[in-house]
């Protein structure tokens, strides 16, 4: 029987109308750890191929150069990066419009742990009273931001890269409409390197959301390859059997 979940009160999965496959398998993740909340799909922002030539991307597609180079993918991974920041803001226009107090705003690809709800059960006790801006339940850890224990399940973490599992505070959603584009970033970056330094935000620990293995990125065109660590995988063993017992 599904039960209440923390934080999954409003969920928008964003989900590209041609990738029914990934809607599917987050709909079975769904199922299998029983989740209860409105969970509904938000069908992705599909750039015309003339977008790449707007002025307004300049910014945008000189970053890519720099980080990237200037290669033939490059037009291409424009369109995605702008699609994929437009579809995020669409996710976070409508929180403010319906007046949610937050959401959480998954990616297609997103792969949660068996161990989700009671590790969410635990974030919500440990930030009761507590004011928090964004919540990271996966993402890379990039150096040169703040990383400091907040509690047993939380780091107070900036530079968190990646945005396919996180949570926005209702206090941010104008700033955040308000920068973002103009920020000439891809979302997660303009998160990392403006908003992060400036608010409160949080990774959970352990992880408990990552971006699904051996299935091709619609932004980056490559497919995420399996790399065996010794010290990831010891820690979701040791995860998995600690919070069997929550």
């Amino acid at each position: 029987m599904a039960q209440p979940w923390p934080f999954f009160e409003h969920v928008r999965v964003i989900n590209l109308d041609s990738r029914p496959d990934r809607w599917e398998s987050m709909q079975r993740q769904f199922a299998r750890l029983s989740v209860a909340g409105d969970v509904q799909r938000f069908s992705a922002v599909r750039p015309p191929m003339d977008v790449v030539d707007q002025p307004e991307l300049a910014g945008l597609r000189a970053f890519l150069q720099c980080v990237d180079g200037d290669t033939e993918a490059l037009a291409g991974k424009l369109r995605a990066t702008w699609g994929c920041l437009q579809s995020h803001l669409a996710v976070i226009r409508m929180a403010q419009a319906e007046g949610w107090p937050h959401v959480l705003i998954l990616e297609d690809d997103c792969e949660f742990e068996s161990y989700t709800l009671p590790v969410l059960k635990q974030v919500a006790r440990q930030l009761d009273g507590r004011d928090w801006g964004m919540i990271y339940l996966g993402g890379t850890f990039k150096k040169g931001g703040r990383f400091r224990r907040f509690s047993a399940n939380l780091w107070d973490a900036g530079r968190i890269r990646l945005g396919h599992a996180y949570l926005v505070h209702e206090r941010l959603y104008s700033r955040i409409l308000a920068e973002a584009e103009g920020s000439s970033l891809p979302v997660d970056w303009y998160y990392s390197e403006v908003l992060h330094p400036q608010v409160d935000s949080f990774l959970v620990e352990p992880v408990i959301a990552y971006q699904r293995l051996l299935d091709m990125s619609d932004i980056e065109s490559v497919v995420r390859r399996p790399e065996f660590k010794t010290r990831k995988a010891l820690r979701r063993f040791w995860s998995r059997i600690r919070y069997a017992f929550f």
